[in-house]
C-alpha cells in the first residue's frame, strides 16, 4: 500500500511493530480503507466506508452509484 511516500510507509510499519501479524495487516487495511474513504469524500465521493472497502479489496465498482463515484 503507498499512501504519502516511503517515509509515511515506513514510518506507518514502525507504529505496527511487535504486534501480531495477523493484527497489524487488520490494522493497516483499516487505516487504508478510512483514509481512502475520507480522502475521497472529501472530494464529493458518496461511497460508504464499507462500499470503498468493497471496492479496494474487490476491485469492482459499486452497483447504483454514478459513474464519478466510481
Amino acid at each position: 500500500m503507498q499512501v504519502g511516500g516511503n517515509r509515511m510507509n515506513t514510518r506507518r510499519f514502525q507504529a505496527l511493530r511487535g504486534l501480531d501479524r495477523d493484527i497489524g495487516q487488520s490494522l493497516s487495511s483499516q487505516i487504508r480503507d478510512l483514509w481512502t474513504h475520507t480522502s475521497t469524500a472529501l472530494e464529493g465521493n458518496t461511497l460508504t466506508l464499507g462500499e470503498t472497502r468493497f471496492v479496494i479489496e474487490e476491485g469492482l465498482t459499486v452497483s447504483g452509484k454514478p459513474l464519478k463515484d466510481r
